[in-house]
C-alpha cells in the first residue's frame, strides 16, 4: 500500500478544487464582455477622478501654504531684520530658527516631499527649512512667476508667491518672495501607488510643450499614448480608444485645476476580462461541491496538523513559562514524530545548560559580592587611624580610648564573613559605633535618627548605611565652623524600602547631582569616590538593577541620599 504525506494529499485535494474552478471559468469567458467594459470605463474615470482630487488638493495645499507663510508675524520680522539695532545679531537668529522650524512643520505636514524658501529683498537674505541659503537676485528676476512651473533640468515644479501682490512687476514691489516646490518624485509615487501592478500606467501630459512624466518603467508607451493625444482637442475631462503597436488602449484624461496639466490613464484592452456571470444552477452545485471539499480539506488538516502543531506549541509555552522538564508525547506516526523527538531531545539539553549557567551565575554573584564590600574596609580604617593620630598629638587620652573601644566593635562587627547579610537593626549598631567616633572629633554634631520598628528586620548587605553617613559628615557638616545636623531616617512605600541621609551642608546644585549620579553608574574610577559607588554597585547586585542610590537637594540647602530597594 502506498503511503502518502500530508503535503501530497493537500496537493491532490487542490487539483481536485481546480477542475470545477477551471470548468467554471471556461464558461464564463464565453459571455459578451460589452457590459464589462462600460464597467471597468466607468470605474476608470472614477478612480481618475480621485487621483486629480488627491493631486490637486496636494498642489493647492502647497500654493497655500506660501501665502500662510507670506502672512506669519516671524516672516515679517525676518523681513524688517535691519530695523532692529538693539540685540540685532540675536534677534536675526532666534528669527531664523523659529522660521526654519515653522518651514519644516509646513513641510512635513502635506504628503509631497517638499521645499519652501522664504526671499526678502530688502536685507538681500533668504532663509529654507534648515538654515539661511544663498539669496539669487538673478534667479529670483528670471523665474520668479505666480504660476507653477516645471523644470527639466531639476525635475522641479515652482510656484512663487509675492507679499504685497501687484498687478505689474511682482517682484519688484514685492517686499517678500516665497517660493514653494516639489519633485517630480512625489508624482511618479503618486501615479505608482494610483495604478498597481496591472498593464497599464497612468502619466502626468503637459500639451504646451508635450512633456511627459510617466509612472514606474512605462515611459516609452506614454510617450507614444502622448503622441497619440496632442492632436486631439482636450477638454477637462473625456475618454477614447487608441491603436498602439497593434494593441488597443483605452485611455481616460482628466484636466489638474492646481497646474493645468492632464492626467492620463490607459489599460490595455486585453486585462478587460468577462466576469463570471453563471446561471443560479450552476453556481449552487459548484459551491456544495467546493463546500465537501473544504470540509474534507478541514479534516485532513485538522487531524494531521492541526493538532500535532498545538502540541507542539503547548510545549514551547510549558518551556516559556520556565517548565524546562515539559516533554511531547508523540502519538502521531508522520513526519511530526521526528519534530517532537528532536523538540524532546532539545528541552532536555537546555534544561541541562540552565542548570549549569545558575550555579555559576551565583558563585560569580557571591564573589562579586564579596570583592565590592572588601572595598569598603580599607577606606573607614585610614579615617579612624588618621583620627587616632591627631587625638595622640593632641594628648586626648580619653578620646583614643572611645575611638579605640569604637574602632575594636566595628572590626569585631566587620570581620565577621560567616554571613553578607545583616538586619538594619545590626547595621545601626555599627552606625552609633561610628557617629561616637566623629562625635568625639566634632563636638558641634547633631544627630536625629527615626527608622520604624518594622524595618529593623529587614535584611541588607554589610556597610551599607555607614559610607553614606561618613560621606554627609565629611562635604556636609565639616566645612561649617558651627556644625550642622544629621538626620537618618527609614520609610517603607508602596513595597519600597528606603533609607534616608540627609545633612543641612551646602549641598550640590542640579547639574551637580545629574553628574554624581551619572559617575555611581560608571566603571569605578578616581573621579568618584569608593563608598557611594560601592553602596549603589551593592544595592543593585543584591536586590535588582532598579535599586541604588538617589541624590536630592532638601529644604535647609543640603544633600539628601536615599538608598532604596524592594
Amino acid at each position: 500500500m502506498i503511503r502518502m504525506n500530508n503535503f501530497t494529499k493537500v496537493n491532490i485535494l487542490i487539483l481536485i478544487l481546480l477542475v470545477p474552478v477551471l470548468i467554471l471559468y471556461i464558461y464564463s469567458n464565453q459571455k459578451n464582455i460589452g457590459v464589462m467594459e462600460q464597467h471597468i470605463r466607468d470605474s476608470q474615470i472614477n478612480r481618475l477622478s480621485s487621483l486629480h482630487k488627491q493631486l490637486d488638493d496636494n498642489v493647492k495645499q502647497i500654493s497655500m501654504m506660501a501665502y500662510v507663510l507670506l502672512r506669519d508675524p516671524n516672516v515679517k520680522e525676518f523681513r524688517d531684520l535691519d530695523l532692529y539695532a538693539k540685540d540685532a545679531n540675536y534677534t536675526a537668529f532666534k528669527t531664523e530658527q523659529i522660521i526654519s522650524q515653522k518651514l519644516n512643520l509646513q513641510s512635513v505636514a502635506n504628503a509631497f516631499t517638499n521645499s519652501i524658501t522664504i526671499y526678502a529683498p530688502r536685507i538681500q537674505k533668504a532663509i529654507g527649512q534648515h538654515s539661511l541659503v544663498h539669496y539669487n537676485q538673478n534667479e529670483i528676476d528670471r523665474y520668479a512667476m505666480p504660476d507653477w512651473q516645471y523644470s527639466q533640468t531639476d525635475k522641479q515644479f515652482t510656484l512663487y508667491a509675492f507679499d504685497p501682490i501687484h498687478e505689474h512687476n511682482l517682484v519688484a514691489n514685492a517686499s517678500l518672495i516665497a517660493k514653494v516646490g516639489f519633485s517630480v518624485d512625489n508624482i511618479v509615487k503618486l501615479l505608482d501607488n494610483f495604478h498597481g501592478e496591472g498593464n497599464g500606467g497612468t502619466f502626468l501630459y503637459n500639451p504646451a510643450d508635450r512633456t511627459v512624466i510617466p509612472s514606474g518603467s512605462t515611459a516609452k508607451l506614454a510617450d507614444g499614448i502622448a503622441n497619440e493625444i496632442s492632436s486631439w482637442d482636450l477638454g477637462n475631462q473625456g475618454y477614447e480608444t487608441v491603436d498602439i503597436d497593434q494593441s488597443n488602449y483605452f485611455i481616460n484624461y482628466v484636466k489638474s485645476d492646481g497646474l493645468a496639466w492632464y492626467l492620463v490613464d490607459y489599460v490595455p484592452m486585453q486585462e478587460i476580462i468577462t466576469p463570471i456571470t453563471s446561471s443560479n444552477r450552476y453556481f449552487f452545485l459548484f459551491l456544495g461541491i467546493l463546500m465537501c471539499v473544504n470540509l474534507l480539506i478541514l479534516y485532513i488538516l485538522h487531524s494531521n496538523i492541526r493538532r500535532p502543531i498545538k502540541e507542539l506549541i503547548r510545549g514551547v509555552q510549558q518551556m516559556k513559562k520556565g517548565n524546562y522538564a515539559a516533554r511531547i508525547q508523540i502519538e502521531s506516526e508522520n513526519e511530526f514524530k521526528f519534530l517532537f523527538q528532536r523538540f524532546n531531545e532539545m528541552a532536555g539539553e537546555i534544561e541541562n545548560l540552565i542548570g549549569k549557567v545558575y550555579a555559576e551565575q551565583i558563585y560569580s554573584r557571591e564573589a562579586t559580592l564579596k570583592q565590592l564590600q572588601s572595598q569598603i574596609n580599607p577606606h573607614f580604617l585610614y579615617n579612624c587611624l588618621a583620627f587616632i593620630k591627631s587625638m595622640a598629638v593632641l594628648e586626648e587620652k580619653e578620646s583614643i580610648i572611645a575611638m579605640s573601644v569604637s574602632l575594636s566593635k566595628y572590626y569585631r562587627y566587620n570581620t565577621r564573613n560567616e554571613k553578607q547579610l545583616v538586619t538594619i537593626r545590626e547595621e545601626m549598631e555599627l552606625v552609633n559605633s561610628y557617629l561616637k567616633i566623629q562625635g568625639l572629633q566634632m563636638k558641634r554634631l547633631q544627630v536625629i535618627v527615626d527608622i520604624p520598628d518594622d524595618m529593623l528586620d529587614l535584611a541588607i548587605p554589610r556597610l551599607l548605611i555607614q559610607p553614606i553617613i561618613e560621606n554627609a559628615i565629611i562635604h556636609g557638616i565639616e566645612p561649617h565652623p558651627d556644625g550642622g545636623q544629621l538626620t537618618i531616617r527609614g520609610e517603607r512605600r508602596e513595597g519600597e524600602n528606603r533609607i534616608i541621609v540627609e545633612d543641612d551642608g551646602p549641598g550640590l546644585d542640579e547639574q551637580g547631582r545629574l553628574m554624581l549620579s551619572k559617575k555611581i553608574n560608571m566603571p569605578l574610577s578616581d573621579e568618584i569616590g569608593c563608598g557611594l559607588w560601592n553602596v549603589h554597585q551593592r544595592l543593585r547586585l543584591q536586590f535588582s538593577p532598579e535599586s541604588g542610590l538617589q541624590f536630592e537637594s532638601n529644604s535647609s540647602g543640603g544633600l539628601r541620599v536615599i538608598l532604596y530597594w524592594t
